[in-house]
């Protein structure tokens, strides 16, 4: 029988476990599931771990096991600064959001729920963001310049690496075009001056061939449609479905075929007139945007009539989005986990660094035909350094 001092000496002089140990694959494994913002701390604990949790193997496999994350960044345009500056949102462990007063909630002091965290990299590498940026996956396209500065050009943001590089050209140089990805591909409508034929109107990018490719426009019996691009120098890229584009032109929805470039008339839509889509967000195949009146709207391809429509219960949320739409390009929708994120500048706050949000969480009601919303937090974000004009928020899957 082994006595009790036997056995207390052999607990103590037992080797400690160590990682080393364990092969590379399986602590990759391990680490992949771990969140991607405790990495910096990870890298700290050996050459090893640094050299696993910085090489793009580990983000393959964060994709497999399905342990992606989303990661939330804001640009921000400086002003009397030619730089732009990009910062990364960390979300705080156990932090509780502000809860919401509607009569004092713009007074309220709190930490909020988010870190702001500077990028690591030179805001002179970053171009202007258009209405043409594009997330895929883990990678952020600007497609084009912004107004008053076209540009054929395609730079990318890899949100693994937080590194800048450059993509293939556009056949034509464009300023604030219209852009959609659909089916692994990229389609990029106007910001552009017309030709003749409208030859070079549209483009495509295939991201498995890594190449663009022009599209044929209207043809010369389609005057009225032909008139209305000359005039409306924007287009809005409403859905895709069923291999067609369906378009905004002025106060039309026109349905684009790119298999033999044919186009139809959908319907007239007056209300877009007076109440324009400013900004759009897609989640889950549904888009969910605000209008110029402040009104958030969604819609749903699927749905009878599928028009834009009012998420119901944000009836005192609006005028804060009137307000941030009021304030200029300081108004922007995201994505929390399936839950909207929108984002303004108060009005009050000019020369000041702040950005309001609003987490909004979304039901479906009366068999998929209405969406009502539900204010859970409202907080507020504040970044180091200069006041800005103008600013987007993105998020990317990482």
């Amino acid at each position: 029988m082994i006595s009790e001092k036997t056995q207390r000496t052999k607990t103590i002089h037992q080797p400690p476990f160590s990682f080393s140990l364990i092969p590379d694959e399986i602590t990759e494994n391990i680490l992949a599931r771990v969140s991607r913002w405790n990495y910096p701390s990870l890298s700290l604990v050996s050459k090893r771990f640094r050299s696993l949790v910085s090489s793009m193997q580990i983000y393959k496999t964060r994709s497999q096991i399905g342990s992606q994350e989303t990661c939330f960044y804001v640009y921000l345009e400086l002003r009397n600064n030619p730089y732009r500056s990009w910062f990364s949102l960390w979300t705080k462990p156990n932090q509780t959001p502000t809860k919401l007063r509607w009569k004092n909630w713009y007074k309220k002091d709190s930490s909020g729920k988010f870190s702001v965290v500077p990028l690591p990299f030179s805001s002179s590498h970053s171009p202007h963001i258009t209405n043409s940026t594009k997330i895929i996956g883990s990678e952020i396209y600007i497609i084009g310049g912004p107004f008053e500065e076209p540009s054929s050009s395609v730079r990318i943001l890899d949100c693994r690496s937080h590194t800048w590089r450059d993509g293939p050209n556009m056949t034509l140089a464009r300023e604030n075009a219209g852009a959609l990805f659909s089916d692994n591909k990229i389609y990029v409508m106007g910001g552009c001056h017309i030709d003749e034929d409208f030859a070079n109107w549209i483009e495509v990018f295939d991201m498995k061939t890594q190449s663009w490719t022009a599209l044929p426009g209207p043809g010369a019996d389609e005057d009225e449609l032909r008139s209305l691009l000359h005039e409306c120098y924007y287009i809005d890229i409403v859905d895709v479905r069923d291999g067609k584009l369906y378009l905004a032109i002025d106060e039309k929805e026109y349905a684009y075929d790119p298999k033999d470039g044919t186009w139809k008339l959908v319907r007239d839509q007056p209300n877009f007139l007076l109440d324009t889509l400013v900004v759009a967000y897609e989640i889950e195949n549904v888009m969910y945007g605000c209008m110029s009146s402040g009104v958030l709207k969604w819609f749903d391809s699927k749905t009878d009539g599928g028009e834009w429509r009012e998420i119901k219960g944000l009836e005192k949320l609006r005028g804060h989005c009137t307000n941030g739409l009021r304030t200029g390009r300081a108004f922007d929708i995201t994505e929390d986990g399936r839950k909207l994120l929108v984002m303004w500048k108060l009005s009050g706050d000019k020369g000041k660094n702040k950005i309001w949000y609003a987490r909004i969480s979304l039901e479906s009601r009366c068999n998929g035909r209405e969406v009502w919303g539900n204010v859970e937090c409202v907080d507020v974000l504040t970044f180091p350094g200069e006041s800005f004009d103008t600013f987007f928020c993105l998020t990317a899957s990482v």
